[in-house]
């Protein structure tokens, strides 16, 4: 069964670029090895990142970063079963959303899937927008 998780939460300091390409690096790593799709999106201290995959995995991956001590104030926003994953196509799978460019990708992504009568999908592309229209 296919499961989809969205969350925000704080980073616990400010991150450099630095640390923020070694995490980026390693969500993504660890998300292909697990074939978990999605998006992570940080922007001034905060993350907002979408799972989806086998339940079993994306349970456990947020159960571990549940964990990480780089997170604080985590709130589960969607926890759904899905039929279908919404970013499969968009970017080999998984996509870390770093520049306006990126942003706007992104966002021409999420209007073409509108289109889509998906509500678990609208509400994953309604969470994201919100977050893009909060940080760009």
């Amino acid at each position: 069964m296919l499961k989809t998780i969205c969350y925000i939460s704080d980073s616990r300091e400010y991150e450099s670029l630095e640390n923020v390409k070694k995490i980026y690096t390693k969500a993504k790593q660890n998300n292909l090895k697990l074939n978990i799709t999605g998006i992570l999106i940080y922007q001034n201290g905060n993350f907002l990142q979408v799972l989806e995959g086998h339940e079993e995995q994306v349970d456990k991956t947020y159960e571990k970063i549940r964990n990480d001590s780089r997170h604080r104030n985590i709130i589960k926003v969607i926890n759904n079963t899905i039929e279908q994953r919404i970013f499969e196509d968009y970017n080999f799978g998984f996509s870390i959303i770093k520049s306006s460019q990126e942003f706007n990708e992104l966002n021409d992504y999420l209007n073409w899937l509108k289109h889509a009568d998906n509500k678990i999908a609208n509400k994953v592309i309604l969470m994201v927008e919100n977050f893009i229209g909060i940080i760009s």
